[in-house]
């Protein structure tokens, strides 16, 4: 084992300390400097390291077989080639310079090391939260989050594209006003926007300093939040564009290359997660859809009038439900076949869906029956709802197969409320149905209840 005595406890005496000490060929038998506050001291005594403030009385008291100068001064370095053996190595000058800078390279190897695992172990524990996460709410926060802490960037979001018309919204935000985020909600990128910049790169586009490549004209409401730097990442699977995932500053700012990298691979896993989440929804979606008609199916529909109810009846709320039939259907479908009845009931559920709420749901019962439950909605309010959706089909016409002549499309609707019609839940389906033959009996293409609305 080689006997070190290191001189001088400064920057560089302190770095060699914590390198020897490190490795077990090595042993350091003292460090030695004048100020005994120096950082190689304080160093030596946490390890249980011989100090001294006197070189005369180290060079005395210690055994040892190298000594590093670390000092660079004349006196020293003559003091020790006057007081020590014939043949003892010095390392002082030059050789010292290069010794330091030698442990600085290490050091700064293994900060990089250090540095770069706890990245890997965050983006592994990333990856980890997406595969668990499910819903794509926590998805999105848990990218967004992790891309603002690693960048220790103050703010952000997540816009997503719509396939069908190319919109892009943004399901995310944060570090923003109120004010920034509820007029970026949705929107149709610009030909020379910076969203149409960032689309069509496969690289980050980063912007130091957007005072110096956007005009505020172009987009005010940057200005406006008063962001200063941006970076764009788009999100893209298969050569198919998912979204774009942005970090903002409101300072000029320069992303360094590891943060950009790092962002990069965070995309990645963001993008899997995405996708995957987006096809378990579609796939979800097309559980509870009808293929035809586009509206809930009647699985749904039972679901969600039985958790309807039981809220009704637990608030003491009411809950309207419209049953509705296509009049004369099977003499449709027997004159014209089902290729087109089933145009027929394309249109009916069109007219529909156009006229129910947000909080509605709007279902195919089977066949040619369709139905409606209303949340919170009196019996006359769900009786104005039939009644428009009636009249409007009324004033369908399709064409007969073939022909030039037109047939006219009918419905008969019922309508029926719990609490008023009644206060059983699994009853309300019968009392809407036997409303609705009533409006059959009453003469078709009417809107009927069983009392009074």
């Amino acid at each position: 084992m080689t006997k070190i005595l290191i001189i001088g406890a400064g920057r560089g005496g302190a770095a060699l300390l914590q390198m020897f000490h490190k490795d077990s060929d090595l042993k350091i038998v003292a460090i030695v400097d004048q100020n005994t506050e120096a950082p190689g001291i304080a160093i030596a005594r946490k390890n249980n390291i011989p100090t001294s403030s006197k070189l005369e009385d180290a060079v005395r008291e210690f055994e040892f077989d190298v000594v590093v100068n670390v000092t660079g001064s004349k006196e020293v370095y003559n003091y020790l080639k006057d007081n020590l053996p014939s043949g003892m190595e010095i390392l002082g000058g030059m050789s010292s310079m290069l010794l330091w800078r030698l442990v600085k390279e290490r050091q700064n190897k293994e900060e990089e090391l250090k540095r770069s695992l706890e990245e890997h172990q965050t983006l592994y524990k990333i990856a980890v939260e997406l595969a668990s996460a499910g819903k794509s709410d926590k998805i999105f926060d848990i990218i967004l989050s992790s891309a603002m802490e690693l960048t220790n960037a103050p703010a952000g979001s997540i816009v997503i594209m719509d396939e069908k018309n190319g919109m892009l919204r943004m399901v995310l935000a944060k570090g923003f006003s109120q004010h920034f985020i509820s007029r970026s909600t949705m929107w149709l990128p610009r030909t020379k926007g910076l969203t149409k910049r960032v689309l069509n790169s496969n690289k980050p586009t980063i912007i130091y300093d957007i005072t110096k490549e956007i005009s505020p004209t172009t987009n005010p409401a940057i200005y406006e939040e008063g962001i200063r730097s941006i970076v764009g990442i788009p999100l893209k699977y298969n050569e198919k564009t998912i979204g774009i995932l942005y970090l903002d500053d409101f300072k000029p700012r320069e992303f360094t290359a590891r943060e950009i990298s790092i962002l990069m691979l965070l995309a990645t896993n963001a993008t899997l997660a995405i996708e995957k989440m987006q096809i378990l929804e579609k796939t979800e979606m097309l559980a509870i859809t009808d293929e035809l008609t586009q509206i809930y199916n009647h699985r749904y529909f039972r679901n969600t009038l039985s958790n309807e109810t039981y809220r009704a009846k637990r608030y003491k709320h009411p809950v309207s439900l419209i049953m509705m039939d296509i009049d004369n259907f099977k003499s449709y479908n027997d004159d014209f076949g089902h290729i087109h009845g089933n145009y027929v009931l394309s249109i009916i559920a069109g007219i529909i869906k156009k006229n129910v709420r947000s909080i509605d749901t709007a279902a195919r019962f089977g066949g040619e029956e369709f139905c409606i439950i209303l949340p919170d909605t009196s019996k006359e309010s769900a009786y104005a709802m039939a009644e428009r959706i009636r009249s409007e089909v009324d004033k369908v016409c399709i064409p007969e197969w073939n022909s030039t002549i037109l047939r006219k499309v009918t419905i008969s609707l019922g309508v029926a409320s719990f609490p008023d019609d009644t206060e059983e839940h699994g009853l309300l389906v019968k009392k809407a149905d036997e409303a609705m033959y009533a409006a059959k009996k009453a003469g078709k293409n009417k809107v009927c209840t069983l009392s009074p609305a």
